[in-house]
């Protein structure tokens, strides 16, 4: 009778600790869906893509939604918990750190979260999702092959005043950061430095663009976290209307073949550019008679220099004109980089006058 007894009360546990944690299993199970925070709802880890939900295959499980926070407007968005049965922790591979998870909300609006961590308490254990808020779509190179990639994200704000990037001491540029969390699926390995992203409300006229700068794979393992940078937008390389950074592979000028041939053209090494406190730049003026180049000198050819400098500026450059060429330096007021200014060369070459304007930015050394 006692050993009958003893291995009856051994099916609970073999000591009262363990008696306890089977029966606070058994209660906890019993009662899962009596919780005002459980919910139905479904799993999805996704390889590629934005996850979609196939009722005639996925099946919804039990959860218990609680808050892990309350928001603050000077706040990140917050984390919530959810709790799973154990023995859906067991069956299901879906439940894991990286997978989507499909949560109604109040009102019965569907709306995916992602899984962020999972706790190492002893019993009950729960995970932390976020919510996506934002679909990121970027361009990588794939075998050769340029590749638009989407992916559902959380964003988070950045808690680092570092951003990953060194600047030039004299060179101002746009500081702020931003931060996305994803899963770490064969979309998202494909991210790397200096990728492009377009976010921010779809009604500016010219989109916010962001680039990578720091990215995190292994904290936790299933996780990908990406440090942004905002940057400039590019409307030759950035669809706007899409809202994808580097959608266009190749950029040119279009050329409209009925217009007629410039017979003068200002032309330099490089870029049109001065550096602050560097030296001489020359700008030259190619001056063509029926499509031909001329020598000036030889053909007696005068060419004007004009250049437009910003108003009060102008003792801050030192000019050298001589015939077709012009030599600009800036001098080393570093308050002027960014900014720009025109140089516009006049030539009469067979009876006619022609002119070309440029524009020349003053850059860092």
């Amino acid at each position: 009778m006692y050993d009958s007894f003893r291995n009856r009360m051994h099916t609970y546990g073999k000591t009262d600790g363990m008696a306890r944690v089977r029966q606070s299993e058994l209660i906890m199970d019993a009662s899962f869906t009596r919780d005002t925070a459980c919910k139905k709802v479904y799993v999805k880890w996704v390889e590629s893509g934005l996850p979609e939900i196939d009722k005639s295959i996925d099946k919804p499980v039990d959860a218990k939604f609680n808050p892990k926070s309350y928001h603050t407007i000077t706040g990140d968005e917050v984390a919530y918990l959810l709790q799973f049965r154990k023995k859906d922790l067991l069956t299901n591979d879906q439940i894991k750190v990286g997978s989507y998870v499909y949560i109604p909300n109040e009102f019965g609006q569907w709306e995916w979260w992602l899984i962020a961590h999972y706790d190492d308490r002893s019993q009950f254990r729960q995970f932390s999702i976020l919510k996506c808020l934002w679909t990121y779509k970027w361009v990588s190179e794939v075998e050769g092959n340029r590749v638009i990639h989407t992916c559902l994200g959380a964003p988070r704000k950045q808690n680092s005043y570092n951003s990953g990037v060194w600047y030039d001491t004299y060179t101002q540029t746009t500081e702020n950061q931003d931060v996305a969390w994803f899963p770490t699926n064969n979309d998202t390995i494909t991210l790397m430095y200096d990728t492009r992203f377009l976010k921010s409300d779809p009604r500016r006229a010219q989109p916010i663009s962001w680039s990578v700068t720091k990215l995190e794979d292994a904290v936790p393992a299933g996780l990908t976290k990406v440090t942004l940078a905002q940057d400039a937008y590019d409307e030759a390389k950035d669809n706007a209307e899409l809202m994808i950074a580097n959608y266009y592979a190749n950029v040119t000028t279009p050329v409209d073949k009925a217009m007629p041939k410039k017979e003068i053209a200002i032309v330099c090494k490089g870029t049109r550019a001065v550096s602050a406190g560097g030296g001489y730049k020359q700008f030259t003026a190619e001056v063509y008679s029926d499509g031909e180049l001329i020598d000036v000198a030889q053909e007696g050819v005068e060419v004007q220099w004009v250049v437009s400098f910003p108003e009060g500026d102008e003792t801050k450059f030192e000019c050298i004109a001589d015939g077709d060429t012009l030599s600009i330096k800036c001098l080393p007021y570093y308050a002027l980089i960014g900014s720009t200014f025109t140089i516009t060369a006049t030539a009469t070459v067979d009876g006619v006058e022609a002119t070309d304007t440029i524009t020349v930015e003053v850059t860092g050394t």
